[in-house]
């Protein structure tokens, strides 16, 4: 860069876009969080291996020498059993191959939705708060971003204020996230209803991300496309089936012209997924991926339930016991969040800041449950609890 240094041009290097938007904090923490010694309760992930089924599937399809370029929305084959999936396991109705468009993960396929659907002058509600990776992609796109209030006290599932705020609101996309991140809340079905009538209403179209949906630990998990069809439907391989980092996520609706128009995005940004993962996860529907997958969510709900038991030890701390994915977001009161997860890093222990979520999440830290096995939960508590971690009223000291 020392040519536009010298001349003074650096500042018009970048597009405003990127010198708006923060870098991901959980990226961000979960990088120092791997230093040797750390307990990593930052990122994301399940710790397990991804079931064997699914990786002989793939390694099967390299040596049969699929390795070449696919149908940008993905094979044919993959996209039919997600569709026969979303039928069958969903209730969504009005689907096959042609209305799937398989992704480069979650994250990607949403990115491609947001830019294809809300631009300049277009707002966006998200949930605050939320997955930190919403916000910067629609502002990414210029579109503008809204925040519907969720309380701690509430388990931040929606209250009052949430649907006061949904049904005075202009925007034009709504994202809804349940399971949710960073939160774990599970959206109860009547209420999810309630929201999809005032956003029909409103002619709000919505984004239900899902990639949670296999991650509930009581109840069922509902599906609002099934009886909506202001609904674009999204989900992927990596939480269910710990596929994290084959970045292979989709999605669905009955409209093949909604479809097109996002695969316009999709083909211009990704051409394709790779070959042969797609291919692996053609194994995730098969018997043997299903009982890994129900074996994950039941050592997931022990964790759960053991995390819940030790942070109900912390006095004056608020969290509600969250019916799915694999965080908690446990509520510390007038605390400097930032400050806080800078402080555990020092004890050997990684959090991700709750202010990285929205506003809503301060005074908060996300830990997740998913990256880490009981014995290693065990020690980053007590890591805690030996470093003189306790709150008074609405002041955290460690």
């Amino acid at each position: 860069m020392r040519f536009f240094e010298e001349r003074g041009l650096k500042e018009r290097v970048f597009a405003d876009r990127v010198l708006e938007v923060e870098r991901s904090a959980t990226l961000e923490y979960d990088a120092i969080a791997k230093r040797p010694g750390m307990i990593n309760l930052t990122v994301g992930r399940p710790d397990f291996d991804t079931p064997s089924v699914i990786k002989e599937a793939a390694k099967k399809a390299l040596d049969e020498g699929k390795v070449h370029y696919t149908p940008s929305n993905g094979i044919p084959e993959l996209r039919k059993a997600i569709a026969e999936k979303l039928e069958v396991e969903n209730n969504i109705p009005g689907l096959n191959e042609d209305n799937i468009i398989v992704s480069g993960g979650g994250k990607l396929i949403i990115y491609c939705i947001i830019m294809a659907l809300a631009g300049k002058g277009d707002v966006v509600a998200i949930q605050n708060p939320t997955w930190v990776s919403y916000e910067a992609q629609i502002r990414l796109a210029n579109a503008e971003v809204e925040w519907l209030t969720l309380k701690p006290e509430e388990g931040f599932i929606p209250g009052d204020e949430f649907m006061s705020q949904l049904e005075a609101t202009d925007a034009k996309l709504f994202i809804l996230n349940s399971p949710g991140n960073p939160t774990g809340a599970v959206i109860p079905e009547k209420r999810i209803k309630e929201m999809m009538d005032i956003c029909l209403e409103k002619e709000i179209f919505v984004i239900a991300d899902e990639v949670y949906e296999k991650l509930i630990y009581e109840g069922e998990h509902y599906s609002p496309a099934s009886e909506y069809e202001n609904v674009i439907t999204v989900n992927a391989f990596s939480k269910t089936y710990s596929m994290t980092g084959w970045r292979l996520g989709y999605c669905a609706h009955p409209d093949r012209e909604i479809i097109e128009r996002i695969g316009i995005i999709h083909q211009q940004s990704l051409s394709c997924c790779t070959s042969f993962a797609q291919y692996g996860a053609l194994a995730a529907f098969s018997a043997d991926a299903k009982d890994a997958s129900e074996r994950f969510c039941k050592e997931l709900k022990r964790r759960r339930d053991y995390v819940m038991d030790r942070i109900r030890k912390m006095d004056g701390v608020v969290c509600v016991k969250p019916g799915g994915a694999f965080y908690l977001f446990p509520y510390l009161g007038h605390v400097d969040d930032l400050e806080l997860a800078d402080e555990l890093l020092e004890k050997g222990v990684g959090v991700v800041p709750g202010s990285a979520f929205g506003s809503q999440g301060r005074g908060c830290i996300r830990i997740s449950y998913g990256s880490a096995n009981l014995n290693l939960l065990s020690q980053a508590f007590d890591r805690i609890q030996d470093s003189g971690f306790r709150v008074h009223g609405s002041r955290l000291d460690i």
